[in-house]
């Protein structure tokens, strides 16, 4: 009894709710035409946007693709592929297999995260591109997405144009490649080769920009020929290259190079064009020289590491202007360690400043090439200050003539600290400590200073023998 009085006086009580309950949710009926508040509805009477309102193209202006549209053969793929004809803004909205030919200038490209990528066979056409056989379009820009598969280049932009947020791999020949003035940032590019399948073809360039493009934040991997280009004037800024089968990174005549890492090239790391400069970079197990520049290059805080050939390799533009024939390299914190052949090998009226040359060189053969490697070899009119060399498998300095070696250090090279063409060289204050064939060489005179121990030492340009 008492349970069923209970459940009467629970029941009572909700029933006194839900007409509550509804009585809260106010009035369902939707307003009619003459809605007290016109400002706060969507549409007029009349059914268009209030002012105050939006329609989806004005929230996303652009024209997506693939279009549903019968009537549009641009977009809606029945050419065999999408031809942006109109300058604006075009998006994916799904992954396509068909190639984007843009054939205006001042377009807009968002891939929307979504991948173009070719499924036929053989060899494709080019995956995106804004340049034909007798016009290219400029100011373009292709963003936020990736491209795959077999096509024979990835993305082919003109000047001004910018590629951001992009993925390309498997193509054929560039992965991705723009005009002048242009800028690629934050895009990775991969292909099949490496030191270990030396055999796979892989893209034969990486990323290539033309003069003044600036190349920031991205990564080559796995390429059959350059890892990353700019053509004059050109910037390459916080990049990596890994696993090429040509050059790591290439500019041409007055390019700027920072923040870099090179390693296992099938050739040079680094290969500079005229008064270029590397700063704040590195490279490593690369199959010729860890860094080649040309006239008039300055290099700061780099280090180049067990490469087949020399660690830094400075020489003269080969020109027919004789202007072109001076070297003239700067080389400030600069440490090569490990290479096969010099630590550092220039030719003349270069300058070295607090660098290092380790453990470089290759061992003699019985039957082979003798012993060979310097940490320090250069031709004439050259000055090196506060500089290392150590456990080099040669000399540690190797100069010709018109050169000053100062206050330099050179222990622990397998032939002598340091060796000049002649005493028509200023050789004063150093430190040769335990180098196998003599501390200097020719014998003391003229620039070269006399050998003294550290304690008691008279003159103060000596050089210190140990």
């Amino acid at each position: 009894m008492k349970t069923a009085s209970l459940l009467r006086r629970s029941l009572a009580a909700l029933t006194l709710l839900v007409p509550a309950l509804a009585l809260g949710q106010g009035q369902l009926t939707p307003p009619g035409a003459a809605f007290t508040y016109p400002n706060e509805r969507a549409l007029t009477p009349g059914g268009l946007p209030t002012p105050s309102m939006k329609t989806l193209m004005q929230i996303d202006a652009g024209e997506h693709i693939p279009s549903r549209d019968t009537s549009n053969p641009n977009l809606n793929g029945s050419l065999g592929y999408y031809n942006l004809a109109k300058p604006g803004r075009y998006y994916l909205t799904e992954n396509i297999d068909k190639n984007i030919v843009i054939s205006s200038d001042n377009v807009t490209l968002d891939l929307g995260g979504f991948e173009v990528r070719y499924m036929g066979g053989g060899m494709g056409p080019v995956a995106i591109s804004a340049t034909g056989a007798l016009v290219t379009y400029q100011r373009t820009k292709v963003i936020h997405g990736r491209i795959r598969g077999n096509w024979s280049q990835g993305i082919v932009l003109s000047d001004d144009s910018v590629v951001s947020g992009v993925d390309v791999s498997e193509v054929s020949g560039y992965c991705i490649k723009v005009g002048k003035n242009g800028q690629i940032a934050d895009s990775r590019v991969k292909g099949p080769w490496s030191p270990q399948n030396p055999g796979m073809p892989g893209p034969h360039g990486g990323i290539y920009g033309d003069d003044a493009t600036v190349i920031s934040q991205c990564s080559s991997s796995g390429i059959g020929g350059i890892g990353i280009q700019v053509n004059q004037s050109g910037r390459v800024v916080d990049c990596t290259v890994q696993g090429v089968a040509g050059c790591g990174i290439v500019t041409n005549h007055h390019g700027s190079v920072g923040g870099c890492a090179v390693r296992m090239c099938g050739s040079t790391g680094f290969d500079l064009g005229m008064g270029s400069t590397l700063h704040n970079s590195a490279v490593s197990e690369c199959g010729d020289s860890g860094v080649h520049v040309r006239n008039g290059c300055s290099l700061a805080n780099v280090t180049s590491r067990d490469n087949q050939d020399h660690g830094f390799l400075s020489e003269s533009w080969t020109v027919m202007n004789q202007q072109y024939n001076k070297n003239a390299t700067n080389f400030v914190n600069c440490v090569a360690q490990g290479n096969d052949g010099d630590g550092f090998h220039v030719s003349h009226e270069c300058l070295f400043t607090d660098c290092t040359a380790d453990d470089n060189g290759m061992p003699g053969q019985i039957g082979g090439p003798p012993a060979s490697g310097d940490g320090f070899f250069f031709s004439d009119k050259c000055r090196l200050t506060n500089c290392v060399a150590s456990n080099n498998v040669d000399d540690g300095f190797h100069g010709n003539n018109g050169n000053t070696i100062d206050q330099c250090s050179a222990s622990s090279n397998g032939n002598n600290g340091i060796e000049v063409a002649s005493d028509q060289n200023i050789v004063t204050r150093n430190t040769l400590r335990s180098n196998t064939t003599a501390p200097v060489q020719p014998v003391p005179a003229n620039g070269i200073a006399p050998l003294q121990l550290p304690f008691g030492a008279t003159n103060p340009f000596a050089n210190f023998g140990l």
